[in-house]
Formats: structure tokens, sequence, C-alpha cells
């Protein structure tokens, strides 16, 4: 196969993408290298055919992303959340009408996250191979064995997906799964809110007020920087540098090559900028210093309430044959048992509390917290525990 490098031919697959009315799609990118994670090659299946198109050689793909954003195609794709990021910061279009294999397959028993190879393997029988998963995808002529992995990663998505459909369908659940989806069409989901990144920075528990402040700016400089001429965060400069520096604000050049780990060039080349950014933190008013999130530490009574909730949560997916994974975590759980004692739960935004999960779980684990009786009892079947709500004395 040869990778289609020219606007005529990618005219052409928009075009049977039009008629098909739906495609599957994957990408192959490098992330590490750079800021924004190279996209070395796409991958499209129509009903009858796979083209993989080089982005190398043809790097306005405007076609295809406007066909990501069309309501009225449907796109598949398998754990597609990087994938979708990528398309999404290549084109500012917002991806509609998505359905994602992996997420489908939680809905019927597969567990989540399970791998495409895996399903591939247990819905429809076929075997591929993943030698290729590590391999330097800027390297051209592409191998055989790269287009081959290639061809299978998006060969099987449209069948995967009919097969998938069928089964939600017989269960009831395929709307869940388009309600589920709907999150790869929202603009929150990629404008991400880096404001409070420096509260990651390992260490970063253990600065003041001020030192927070400092690496508050650090990170944010860190982050232009790196955008600016596209390179991985830490190749500007390491966590535990910036770190040092919020801990000892340096004052001049001098200052930050005296700190272990930075190199002559990244003095000469960033010292600047890092100067600026430390001394916008260190004017920082003393009533707008930045504080550590202070959260409330759960008594030992939620956390109990909240892993009995999570095992009610856990039989329930069970018998369901639902992944727990796409439903709660204890984490949520715990919320859950916290806006009950403060009598929030009106007001909540909790998944748990809308939608398919709430029609599914919430309501039960709501009414375990307004005080309904359960009552589990084991069974030597295929059901090994059954549980029933008696609410005011009836079940």
């Amino acid at each position: 196969m040869t990778l289609i490098t020219t606007k005529s031919d990618l005219e052409h697959i928009c075009n049977l993408i039009d008629e098909s009315g739906r495609f599957g799609m994957d990408l192959e990118f490098i992330p590490e290298r750079t800021y924004t994670a190279e996209l070395c090659l796409v991958q499209i299946a129509t009903n009858d055919e796979v083209f993989l198109i080089d982005p190398l050689a043809l790097p306005d793909l405007t076609p295809i992303w406007q066909r990501i954003a069309n309501p009225d195609l449907l796109k598949v794709l398998h754990a597609g959340d990087q994938d979708l990021d990528l398309m999404f910061t290549a084109s500012r279009l917002l991806p509609q009408n998505v359905m994602d294999t992996q997420i489908a397959a939680g809905f019927i028993g597969f567990g989540y996250p399970v791998g495409y190879g895996k399903l591939l393997q247990q819905l429809l029988n076929i075997s591929i191979s993943k030698t290729e998963s590590y391999t330097d995808w800027t390297h051209r002529p592409l191998s055989k064995s790269q287009i081959e992995y290639a061809i299978d990663d998006v060969r099987h998505l449209l069948p995967m997906y009919d097969r998938l459909v069928e089964r939600l369908q017989s269960m009831n659940r395929a709307e869940w799964v388009k309600e589920e989806c709907k999150k790869y069409s929202e603009l929150e989901y990629y404008n991400r809110d880096r404001t409070n990144d420096f509260f990651r920075v390992k260490g970063a528990n253990t600065l003041n007020r001020r030192g927070l402040a400092v690496l508050r700016e650090l990170t944010g400089w860190r982050h232009g920087e790196a955008h600016r001429i596209n390179k991985p965060l830490k190749s500007i400069l390491q966590d535990g540098i910036l770190l040092e520096f919020a801990r000892r604000p340096p004052k001049d050049l001098a200052d930050i090559q005296r700190i272990r780990g930075v190199r002559p060039d990244q003095a000469r080349q960033y010292g600047a900028g890092l100067l600026k950014a430390v001394k916008e933190g260190l004017a920082v008013a003393d009533e707008e210093l930045p504080r550590w999130p202070q959260t409330r530490i759960p008594s030992r009574r939620e956390v109990l309430m909240a892993d009995v909730l999570y095992t009610v949560l856990r039989v329930i997916c069970f018998d369901l044959d639902i992944a727990t994974e796409l439903v709660a975590t204890r984490g949520i759980l715990e919320a859950l048992v916290r806006q009950h004692v403060e009598g929030n739960l009106q007001t909540s935004t909790l998944p748990i509390m809308h939608g398919w999960r709430h029609e599914m779980a919430g309501k039960q684990l709501v009414e375990m917290l307004d005080g309904a009786s359960l009552v589990m009892q084991f069974r030597d079947d295929e059901h090994p525990v059954h549980m029933e709500l008696e609410r005011n004395g009836h079940g």
C-alpha cells in the first residue's frame, strides 16, 4: 500500500467517507519529543477500504478534521482520547458523533479499559500483531510491518463497532454509551485548566506560600516556553530544578548556574525568562499568595460508608456486566457520602447523580444513605451475591 500524499487523493477519501456516512480512524504519533505530539500517520477505514495518509508530506488535513467535526458522520475509534485531543489541537474543531469502542466494551462485560487487540480477539476472534507499538513513525519509507500494523489498527474498527452495537442494543445500553461518548464533543474536555499545575510538582507541599507563588510563575513560564519552541516540558527544566528555584529564588544568572542540573546552554537560553518569572512570584501581594488546597478529611464513619457503597456498586455492576470503573470511583462515593451528610445532594454535580449512572446505581446508593435497609445473601449461581433494598419496611 502507498501512502496518501496528494490533495486529490485526500479529496477522494473524503468523498468515500461522505458516501459511507461513517469511518474508523486511528493516529500514529510521537508524544515525547515535542510539546504537542508529532502526528506521523492517519489511518482511515471506510466500509470497504483502508487508507494511510502521510501528514509529513500532506500537513494540511483540514478536509479530514472537518469530517471529524461533522455530526452527520459517525467516527469510530478505540481509546480515542489522545487521538481526539491531537485532532482538536491541530484543527480547533470539536469532534462530533464519536463512538469509542473501548468505552462501549466496558458496558457489556469486557472490563475497562480493555486493549484493542484483546477486545478484537474476544469479540471477533481475530489476532493482530502489536510489535510496532514503539516504532519510529517519522521514518520514511515505512516498513512492511509498520504498514501492516497501521492497517490492522483500523481495518476491524467498523466490524467491531457493529458487533458492539448489536450487543448494546440487545441490553438496552446503546444510549448509555452515546451519553458517555458525548464528553468528546465538549469544549471543556480539551481546554484543560492548567492554573493549578504547580501543585502537582513533587515536593510542592514543602513550600511556604511565597515559594508556591514563585513555583506557580515558574511552571507557567515553562509551559509558555515549551509551547513557543514546541519542546517537552521537562526538556526546558526538570521539576526538581523549578522546585529548588522556588525554595531559593535566584537573583541573577550566577545563582541559576549554581544549581546542580542546569546546563550552561539552559542558563543562557532561559535565564532571562526564568528570572522574570521568579521576580513576578516574589512580587505577589501577601493576601494573594496561593494556598495549598484544603480538602476536608473524611471521618472514619464516612470512609466506612463509602466502602460499603463501593461494595454495593461492584455487585450492581457485576450483575449488569458493566465495568465499575465507568460508573464511579471510591473517591466519588466518598464525595457522595459527604454531600449527603452536608445536605447538598440536590445540587450535586457528581456523575453518579446524573444520567445513566444515576438510573443504574445512584438512586439505590442514595436510598441506602437515606436509611433503606440492605439484605445480602451469597448464592451458588451466576449471581453469587443477591442484594435487595428494603424501603420503609418493604422490599
